[in-house]
């Protein structure tokens, strides 16, 4: 079968590698469409933290395919079936996975798309507990985005906005625009998306934004002061993978408010922030690794219903064969460009 192979920091090529054969446990998928996010980036460029990669690596952990095979113990999956794969490959006995902490396994890291094969290959074997399956009629598309869905799902799992709540997110990218799609869910009375990109900007209004603000040429703080009656926001979500947009986030959230920290902003970044300030705000401070089986079971539902509109997100589509422009497309942050897929070109819906 085919896949792109990441050797070594800069080395990715196409190649003939032999199929997975399922185990007893254990699902076969045929993949059919895989999104390229900075993680990805990361892995080509060399700069993802040693110990979430492991080389050689067939990448793509955002994806989703269509069963081919299922081993002889696995029930409730059939072939044919439609189906997303979450990315963390869990023990389920450790004490994070009894607490429902999938993504913190204490057995160690291993992820599809990291340290295992993951969409990038037309073949992709993953354990029978970590597939969801899908409407017959799902866009397998769009279901690609289920696991930034997923991960993004988590934070509001757990900060569980109440209605009538303002919330600010911070970020256009996809991340933040799922923010914005999942906040609108929670009947807010504000979805305040920030940004730096009007094309973008645009786009979260049509993905539930109430108001948008680029923060390059507009005052952010005065227009959430505005919204809230100066109180500030219940929920600020930050999704930008920057240490200014964390020190943002803090700044833009009422006492008492909650803020959810999501983005990476790489080794070296630093905050200057006063300690005091978690006490005296009385914050509640969320940070997400990821996304746990029961944030996985939420998007999916989400998604399955019809209560999620993906589509706009997907701004680029490559076959498998035209990685390397894919990877380039996104790596060059044109006008325009959110989320890019590589589809297994070969395939039906």
């Amino acid at each position: 079968m085919r896949a792109v192979v990441i050797h070594a920091p800069g080395e990715a090529r196409l190649a003939e590698i032999e199929r997975p054969q399922p185990g007893p446990d254990e699902v076969l998928i045929r993949s059919h469409a895989a999104g390229i996010c900075g993680s990805d980036v990361e892995v080509y460029q060399g700069t993802r933290p040693a110990e979430y990669i492991r080389y050689p690596v067939v990448p793509g952990h955002e994806w989703s395919g269509t069963v081919a095979e299922v081993g002889e113990r696995v029930r409730g999956i059939v072939a044919g079936n439609k189906v997303v794969s979450e990315g963390f490959v869990y023990c389920g006995s450790c004490q994070n996975c009894h607490n429902g902490l999938t993504n913190l396994c204490e057995a160690g890291y291993h992820e599809v798309g990291f340290t295992r094969p993951g969409g990038f290959a037309e073949y992709v074997v993953v354990p029978a507990p970590l597939v969801h399956t899908l409407p017959t009629d799902a866009d397998l598309s769009h279901a690609a985005m289920l696991e930034p869905t997923a991960v993004v799902a988590d934070s509001f799992l757990r900060a569980r906005p109440r209605p009538g709540s303002t919330v600010v997110v911070i970020g256009d990218g996809a991340i933040g625009q799922l923010a914005v799609h999942l906040a609108r869910l929670h009947s807010p009375a504000a979805v305040i998306l920030v940004g730096s990109r009007d094309d973008r900007l645009a786009l979260g209004m049509r993905m539930g934004a109430t108001h948008i603000a680029n923060y390059k040429r507009d005052d952010v703080e005065a227009l959430v002061a505005h919204v809230t009656a100066g109180r500030g926001a219940d929920l600020v979500f930050e999704g930008a993978g920057k240490a200014a947009a964390v020190e943002q986030a803090f700044r833009l959230a009422r006492r008492s408010g909650i803020v959810a920290l999501q983005g990476i902003a790489g080794e070296g970044a630093r905050l200057r922030i006063d300690p005091d300030l978690f006490a005296l705000a009385h914050l509640t401070v969320i940070g997400t690794f990821g996304a746990n089986a029961a944030a996985w079971s939420y998007a999916v539902q989400l998604f399955s219903t019809g209560l999620l509109d993906l589509g706009p997100l997907v701004t680029h589509t490559y076959p498998l064969a035209a990685y390397q422009s894919a990877l380039d497309t996104l790596v060059a942050k044109d006008t325009g460009t959110l989320k890019v897929l590589v589809t297994h070109e070969s395939q039906e819906d």
